[in-house]
Order: structure tokens, then C-alpha cells, then sequence
């Protein structure tokens, strides 16, 4: 395990933007523990339907709100009110904006310090993403967006696959560069490729040939992937009409989980979401999802690469690295870094898939 100082990327450890926490089916009324960003966390649904994420312990005596499920607190019917959640030992209760508003044995003002954070929370596509700022400021770009979630010919997801734990998640970000390893690990050539690196986005545009499959694609087939942010990850299947989001969320520094799910459009007569559309989009995701787990199998297990014998046919490395590294440095330093690297790169033995795609 190497950490982010080791990786060189910037003045912190974990990175600024939106990250997957867990499923929103795993929100509810009882307090939920995390752990994220080297930080006990608490997540509960409140009586409107809110989200709310929380640090862990309480300032009074440093007890954590989603233990002690057999104290009189937690089994009692104040345990929960409203959006507001009592801490089990002694009852003192906190808002979703994190101040304590209630202490029931003390009459009067309640200290100022007695708060805790509370994390911006966004509940989309059926997943809780939190924003992580070292610099306690507000969030300067979306969660990631999917127009097709909204397409009542798409079969929407349920939730977010677990995949498993790795290591820092730069060994995962680099892959979206890596073209040189398409052909070696998945078996599938890549015929054109290109990244480009703008703003909070990163794009990976590619070709590649593979095994024909009939009335889906030909000989080769077509590509759109990228971040968005440090934690959110997309990949559009153009022939194949089919969706993917990868979430990479820091645990630890050197550590963090893998989530993935993906989406397909309806093959049916008319579009329609039936029983067969459903089967192919399980079908489709657990794909997608062997597909990762291929390159886990190495993540899991090799060296840090806190540096890359970097070769002209490997794919910009260096370059989404830089990209990558505005989210570990202060926001103010963002557009400098990213204007180092802005821009349409390309590799080696591979057209650029502008070009390609134009023929």
C-alpha cells in the first residue's frame, strides 16, 4: 500500500469531489456506520426522506451515534425525531446541519462546540454520494449526470455492485489511459484511442476490434469513458446501447472500494422494460463487471506504481496523472494544473478516434 504523499499528487491525502458512500436502500431510519476519507462516518434517513451523513462521534464524550442499539435511547421512540438524530449514552440530540439542539438534562445554552459535521449529501440513481473537501468549501461541479436514466426505454439499475477493496485509487484511475493493456488483459484490440483532459472532466474515446456479435456489432465496436471528478467514473457502449458507472471511493489513505452497476436500453418491441429487458441489463452489468474484476485480480496484488517506465506506445500516463492531481491541491490551483495537460492526447500506434471515426 502506498499513500497519496508517496504518489506525489499534491498537498493532501484524500481528494476533493463527489464520492459513492452506499446505496440508498441502505439509508434508513436506524443510524448506519461508514468509513471513508480515514473518517468514522453515521448515515440515517431522516422522517422527510433526507439523507443525512454525519461525523461520527459525539463532541461530549467521543461516543458513536450508530452504536449501542440496546441503550434506552436507541430503543426509544426519541431515538429519531424527525431529521434529527440522539446520541445512545446520553441522548443529546444533533439536526442534519450537525449542531446539537437538545440536551434533556441541561436547561441552559448549549456550548457551540457542541456540532458536528455534517457532509453535503446528493441521493441520485439510487446511491448516496457525499462531497469530501480538505478545504471545507462548497461542491464547484455536479454529480456526475446520466440522461438515460430518465429514458423510459432504459432499465435503470438498483443499486451499486460491490466489488471489492483495492489499493490507492490511482492504480484504478490509471487504467482509463492504459491502452496498451486492452489487447494483453481483455483480449480486445484497441484501433483508434485518445484522452482528453478539460475542466473536472477527463474523456477516453477508443475503437476497438473484437468478436463480432450479430445484431449488436461487427468487427469492432465503439467507445465513450471518463471521470468525472476523482470518484465517479462513466462508460458509454455506443453499439451496444449500454451505460456504465464506476464509483472509487478513499477508505483509508492507500485504500478504497470499488463499486459498479451498468444500464442497458431496451431491446423489446417498442422499447418496452419488460422481464426480457431486465435479464439483459443484469446480464450486461454482471459483464461489465467480470471485465473489472479482470483488472483487479492484478490491482490487488502489484507494486505501487509511484512511478511508470512510461513508453510512448502505453497511452498519456503522465499526462491524466497531472489531471488527477488538481483534486489532491487547493482549488485555487486547479486551473493551473489542468491548463498543463488540457487538451486532446494521443499514443503511439494508435490513431487518434476523432480521426478514425471520421473515415
Amino acid at each position: 500500500m502506498a499513500t497519496s504523499a508517496e504518489y506525489r499528487l499534491g498537498d493532501y491525502a484524500f481528494p476533493r469531489g463527489w464520492f459513492a458512500v452506499a446505496n440508498g436502500s441502505e439509508a434508513g431510519r436506524k443510524p448506519t456506520a461508514l468509513r471513508y476519507f480515514g473518517q468514522d462516518l453515521v448515515m440515517y434517513r431522516g422522517e422527510s426522506g433526507r439523507v443525512v451523513v454525519l461525523d461520527a462521534y459525539c463532541p461530549h464524550m467521543g461516543t458513536h451515534l450508530a452504536s449501542g442499539p440496546s441503550t434506552a435511547t436507541s430503543r426509544s421512540d426519541t431515538h429519531m425525531e424527525g431529521d434529527n438524530i440522539r446520541c445512545p449514552f446520553h441522548a443529546w440530540r444533533f439536526g442534519p446541519d450537525g449542531v446539537c439542539n437538545h440536551i434533556p438534562y441541561h436547561d441552559g445554552p448549549i456550548p457551540p462546540a457542541a456540532r458536528l459535521k455534517s457532509w453535503p449529501v446528493v441521493e441520485k440513481y439510487g446511491i448516496v454520494f457525499v462531497w469530501h473537501d480538505p478545504e471545507a468549501q462548497e461542491p464547484d461541479y455536479p454529480v456526475i449526470e446520466f440522461a438515460e436514466w430518465d429514458d423510459p426505454q432504459w432499465v435503470r439499475w438498483d443499486g451499486l455492485q460491490h466489488l471489492c477493496d483495492l489499493n490507492h485509487p490511482i492504480e484504478i484511475f490509471d487504467n482509463m489511459s492504459d491502452v496498451a493493456h486492452l489487447g494483453h488483459l481483455h483480449g480486445g484490440d484497441a484501433v483508434a484511442y485518445e484522452n482528453e483532459y478539460t475542466g473536472h472532466l477527463m474523456h477516453q474515446r477508443q475503437r476497438s476490434a473484437v468478436e463480432p456479435i450479430p445484431g449488436v456489432f461487427d468487427a469492432t465496436y465503439s467507445t465513450h469513458a471518463g471521470y468525472v471528478g476523482p470518484g465517479t467514473a462513466f462508460g458509454r457502449f455506443i453499439e451496444l446501447e449500454a451505460i456504465q458507472l464506476i464509483c472509487v471511493t478513499p477508505i483509508e489513505d492507500g485504500t478504497c472500494r470499488l463499486w459498479q452497476v451498468g444500464a442497458v436500453k431496451s431491446r423489446s418491441e417498442g422499447g418496452v422494460v419488460d422481464d426480457a429487458a431486465r435479464a439483459m441489463r443484469e446480464q450486461i452489468s454482471a459483464m461489465f463487471g467480470n471485465g473489472l474484476m479482470t483488472d483487479a485480480e492484478v490491482w490487488k496484488f502489484k507494486r505501487p506504481a509511484t512511478q511508470i517506465m512510461q513508453l510512448p506506445g502505453d497511452g498519456p500516463f503522465r499526462q491524466s496523472r497531472v489531471w488527477y492531481s488538481q483534486f489532491y491541491n487547493p482549488r485555487a490551483n486547479a486551473d493551473e494544473i489542468v491548463a498543463r495537460v488540457a487538451g486532446v492526447h494521443y499514443s503511439k500506434n494508435w490513431p487518434p478516434f476523432t480521426a478514425e471515426a471520421a473515415e
